[in-house]
């Protein structure tokens, strides 16, 4: 492998594992371990705090619309309580919606912010 493929190799990498540290950033205030988490809604937004209730309150609605899609949230939640095998279909809804957040989030930030997580 050439110099400049070996370079972007090790780039794509290190960008997984932000991507990855970020993901896990808001997963950790999602389930209450951090009370506030830094996070970018759209492209060309600056990552900004949001709280834990605000952080779940997006969640939900982008739960809401991913049942407009076709993925019926309400029944699923209610059915998830009693019935586990429902519960991989909503972690797979969620881990979707978290990963976006993380590339949205790590595509927004500034060079000098990515080289400050711990990756």
């Amino acid at each position: 492998m050439n110099a400049i493929a070996e370079r972007e190799v090790c780039a794509h990498q290190l960008a997984e594992r932000r991507r990855a540290y970020i993901s896990e950033q808001i997963r950790n205030c999602l389930y209450g371990k951090t009370l506030y988490v830094n996070i970018a809604w759209t492209l060309q937004s600056i990552p900004q705090k949001v709280s834990r209730i605000g952080l779940i309150e997006e969640m939900e609605n982008a739960l809401l619309v991913s049942s407009s899609a076709g993925f019926d949230y309400s029944a699923k939640l209610l059915a998830a309580l009693d019935d586990e095998s429902l519960r991989p279909t909503l972690r797979t809804e969620r881990e979707r919606i978290i990963g976006d957040w993380a590339d949205t989030t790590h595509n927004c930030m500034t060079q000098q912010e990515l080289e400050a997580l711990p990756c």
